[in-house]
């Protein structure tokens, strides 16, 4: 009676023993798997974000030139501005001297 019951506490330690390890082997197999599989999607976000940055990069680069260019336009357009301004202001000029020299011309009898 002795063999049967050691023999029945020889195999339920042995199958305790056995369930034991598994899931302890098992769970630190499975956290490294957990741990892969995080990195896997770590890696996967960080290239997602290097492609938006180099995106974005690329439109700052071109704003930075269409910005450039628009500022060169914006200057050439002030310039000619204020050269019509000048010769706006050199034709009110002369045409206060036509007006003056027509007037001393009809005030002398001088017809043009």
């Amino acid at each position: 009676m002795n063999d049967i019951i050691t023999t029945i506490l020889v195999s339920l330690g042995t199958g305790f023993t056995g369930v034991f390890s598994g899931w302890f082997f098992g769970r630190k197999r499975q956290s490294i798997e957990n741990i892969d599989m995080a990195l896997e999607t770590w890696q996967k976000v960080v290239d997602s974000l290097e492609r938006r940055v180099g995106i974005l990069l690329e439109k700052v680069d071109a704003l930075t030139l269409e910005n450039e260019r628009l500022k060169n336009e914006v200057n050439n357009l002030r310039d000619e501005l204020l050269a019509s301004n000048k010769k706006d202001k050199k034709i009110e000029q002369l045409e206060r001297k036509i007006i003056r020299y027509e007037r001393l011309l009809a005030d002398n009898g001088i017809e043009y």
